[in-house]
């Protein structure tokens, strides 16, 4: 086992630039895969469909022409009558003054009992009635105008309803053309965010640990960001059922994942256990037993070497060596590569028996 720079200073600071080398790599990416999915969007037939474009102007316009021409009429007959509600308030009120001034007038000529003014009654009497059929008069020309009103909201109806029918016709024909166009940009989107998620998967697998590693891992961020962020808010939705079943394709995808990952690591550790312990210390990573010993855990079989604080020399699951003394008297680690009070060379010592 040979020593690395891995824990010194220098070697922390190397993997803080290359994790900010990779993460502005991915950014650097997704700015590009930005660009090209805003043109992306345009490209199916010049942009996406128009509502209008799919309105039928030659049935569409003269029952707009035809409804707006009714509409005028009824707004001319909705004027006249305000305006004559208006005279109707005024006759009334002029007909309520009258009759309060000649019944006043009437009681007075009562009280003094002067006969000679019956003249003046009648003449009263008479005003009174005329001021009354002016009212009637206001009253028919008021319904006159509410039966034109009624007669041309009669006419605007069937006028309506084929406009709405019209209307429906082209909403279907626009939400037609708007789900084939959501279906190719998503096919478009697919095929710019597909390749690169299975490339990204391939450099993981295969150059995860190469020397040039922030660049495989900032590809793969920004594969994954394309794949979360451009491609799955974009899912075609058919009622939610594609998004469902994709969302359980996903979690199916990674439990399985998972579960493969965590049987082969049982499986290393149980065919590693299953070595000598010459053999387990020879492979053993320098960094990750300075990374065990920090956890107070075994580096073979990641688990605590002793359930308590008693100090052990050799781990009580598998059996590794783990502390070995020195000529000094002082007492090592059995994987770092000199004494701490000496600076004398560590050796394993070699068991009775190797188990």
């Amino acid at each position: 086992m040979t020593t690395t720079q891995a824990g010194s200073r220098p070697a922390r600071l190397l993997n803080i630039a290359s994790w900010l080398v990779a993460i502005a790599f991915a950014v650097a990416l997704s700015w590009l895969g930005e660009l090209l999915i805003r043109d992306m969007a345009f490209l199916p037939h010049g942009g996406p469909p128009d509502a209008q474009q799919f309105v039928d102007h030659t049935a569409v316009d003269p029952l707009d022409a035809q409804l707006a021409a009714l509409q005028k009429e009824r707004d001319g007959v909705d004027d006249q009558r305000s305006a004559a509600n208006k005279r109707l308030d005024r006759a009334q009120q002029a007909y309520a003054d009258a009759k309060d001034a000649f019944e006043r007038w009437v009681d007075t000529r009562n009280a003094t009992g002067n006969s000679a003014q019956d003249a003046a009654v009648l003449q009263r009497t008479r005003t009174l009635d005329t001021q009354l059929a002016d009212i009637t008069r206001q009253q028919a020309a008021i319904h006159t105008l509410e039966d034109q009103r009624n007669a041309i909201d009669a006419r605007m109806v069937p006028v309506a309803a084929k406009l709405n029918t019209e209307s429906q016709a082209a909403n279907d024909r626009f939400d037609a053309a708007a789900r084939h166009y959501a279906l190719v940009v998503f096919a478009w989107r697919l095929c710019l965010t597909l390749p690169p998620l299975l490339i990204a998967a391939w450099l993981v697998v295969r150059h995860r640990k190469s020397r040039y590693w922030p660049f495989v891992y900032g590809f793969a961020l920004f594969a994954l960001a394309g794949f979360f962020f451009e491609l799955v808010p974009y899912l075609p939705s058919f009622g939610g059922y594609v998004r469902a079943v994709v969302a359980i394709a996903l979690t199916v995808f990674a439990g399985v994942t998972m579960l493969r990952t965590f049987a082969r690591y049982v499986e290393r550790k149980r065919a590693e256990l299953e070595q000598s312990q010459h053999e387990r210390a020879r492979h053993m990573s320098y960094d990750k037993a300075v990374t065990a010993y920090t956890k107070h855990l075994c580096p073979s079989c990641d688990k605590p070497w002793t359930p308590g604080d008693t100090p052990v020399s050799f781990c009580v699951h598998c059996g590794l060596q783990l502390f070995v003394p020195c000529g000094c008297g002082a007492r090592n680690f059995a994987f770092f590569p000199f004494c701490s009070q000496c600076g004398t060379a560590v050796a394993l010592q070699s068991p009775s028996s190797d188990t």
